[in-house]
């Protein structure tokens, strides 16, 4: 009975032994090696196994002497780290995102500025879209200047242009008023086109405020 079972203890070894993975990567016959590994893992596994032997061999690592497990263990490592990379950026991408849309709607506590008009005119020929902007102070305080830019976008949220805008007349606290403005008109400017061409109506205008200089000295950016 000792006798058998040490039998099967060998036998077990030599067939755990005997997967294509097991093998040692060799150049001359990693063709055939290849192809009995593609039978024993599924394409997903196969498609990193390839993956990892490319990039060893394009960072410069020894190949030879590995064993296509061993290959395929380092790229399970690699794709854990990526994924791991990954998440990272994107909670950092999504933690700047809330940060900015809060810093945006603390601005827009105080000023708010909408575009309730647009048009087209020529002067010593020179082309020019005009606007016609309604600015609101929402606080309690006298604003000296207001920065921001204002978003022209098609009914999809489709960006078509973004202008800049600089107020620096005083705004009285709780007050609105009315501001007029142009841009340069470029024909040969896609972006300039649309714009023109594309009535008020038809478009949204998203007002991003960026800096907000007060009266007294104090700022909110």
């Amino acid at each position: 009975m000792r006798k058998v079972f040490i039998v099967s203890v060998i036998l077990l070894g030599i067939v755990s032994c005997s997967s294509p993975l097991d093998k040692k990567f060799n150049e001359e016959r990693a063709a055939e090696d290849i192809k009995a590994v593609q039978s024993e893992i599924d394409s997903t596994e196969f498609r990193m196994l390839m993956g990892s032997m490319l990039r060893l061999k394009l960072e410069g690592e020894k190949v030879e002497g590995l064993t296509y497990r061993e290959i395929l263990e380092k790229g399970k490592i690699w794709k854990e780290k990526e994924e791991e990379l990954e998440k990272e950026q994107k909670l950092l991408a999504e933690k700047a995102k809330k940060e900015e849309l809060e810093r945006i709607n603390r601005l827009s506590e105080s000023v708010i500025i909408s575009c309730f008009d647009k048009g087209f005119y020529k002067y010593n020929y020179e082309d020019y879209i005009t606007y016609k902007f309604v600015i609101q102070n929402k606080s309690n305080k006298n604003i000296r200047a207001v920065k921001g830019s204002l978003i022209f976008s098609n009914l999809f949220d489709e960006e078509i242009k973004t202008i800049n805008l600089v107020y620096d007349k005083v705004l009285t606290a709780d007050t609105t008023v009315n501001y007029e403005a142009q841009t340069d008109y470029n024909q040969f400017n896609d972006s300039d086109k649309a714009l023109k061409n594309k009535e008020l109506k038809d478009m949204k205008v998203k007002w991003k405020p960026e800096k907000i200089i007060f009266e007294d000295g104090t700022t909110l950016e």
